[in-house]
């Protein structure tokens, strides 16, 4: 059986995880999806949170709603990526081992690059619509 790793469950990740399990053989291919949260949050619904057009409940869902049933999950951090032996170390120190690896972890944002921005006016006077501590202040 091959192997199929993802490392992220965001956006792309789950993404890729849905695309893939809809066109490679199940008896030939095991998908296994890696993320270090449980939890999905509908980032483009942030900016209408403000508004009271959506609330935290409608942009906040687990991520094993948007995966497709076969797929393994496993919830936790990717300590080591070792591409010259197939293999990542989980932050729990389980090693697995893949055929294709797909890395799609992600962005984050640093609010502290941009002057003036995490100062004490942070999420009083001055939002961000990119984290949901940022959209429900």
């Amino acid at each position: 059986m091959k192997k199929m790793l993802i490392l992220g469950a965001g956006t792309a990740g789950t993404m890729m995880a849905n695309k893939l399990d809809a066109v490679l053989e199940k008896d030939e291919w095991q998908i296994t999806l890696i993320d270090k949260y449980p939890t999905h949050y509908y980032q483009p619904g942030f900016l209408f949170i403000p508004f009271d057009i959506y609330n935290k409940k409608d942009v906040v869902k687990p991520k094993r709603d948007f995966i497709p049933p076969g797929i393994e999950m496993i919830f936790t951090d990717t300590k080591v990526i070792e591409p010259d032996n197939n293999r990542v170390i989980l932050s729990d120190d389980r090693i697995l081992t893949y055929d294709y690896l797909i890395i799609a972890t992600g962005t984050k944002i640093f609010p502290g690059e941009t002057e003036g921005m995490p100062g004490t006016e942070w999420h009083k006077t001055i939002f961000d619509f990119y984290t949901i501590e940022g959209a429900c202040e």
